[in-house]
C-alpha cells in the first residue's frame, strides 16, 4: 500500500481528501516524497519541476537531487525549502 493510501485509510478520509492528484511530505532541509509523479519537467540543483496527474509541483531548495523514483513516486534529497501546488486542478 502506497504512504499516503495507508495514511489516508487510517484516519477514515473521504475521497474529496484522497483524490489522485499531486502528494507531498516535506522534511524541511532534509527531503521531499512525492506521488503520482508522470514526469520531471525541469531539473536543477535548486529547483524541480514535476508534472503530476493534475497539474506541476514546483519545489525550491538547494542541493537538490533525485535518491528514487519510479512507479510514480519521487523521493527528492536536499535543502527542500519550498513546494508549491500549481495547474488544472492541483
Amino acid at each position: 500500500m502506497r504512504l499516503f493510501d495507508e495514511i489516508l485509510s487510517r484516519i477514515g478520509a473521504d475521497e474529496d481528501v484522497a483524490f489522485g492528484g499531486g502528494k507531498a511530505v516535506v522534511y524541511a532541509g532534509r527531503c521531499a516524497y512525492f506521488e503520482n509523479v508522470k514526469g520531471i519537467a525541469a531539473f536543477s540543483p535548486s529547483s524541480i519541476t514535476l508534472r503530476v496527474r493534475e497539474g506541476e509541483v514546483r519545489v525550491e531548495g538547494e542541493g537538490l537531487r533525485v535518491a528514487r523514483y519510479g512507479g510514480g513516486d519521487l523521493l527528492l534529497r536536499g535543502d527542500v525549502r519550498r513546494v508549491e501546488f500549481g495547474g488544472e486542478g492541483a
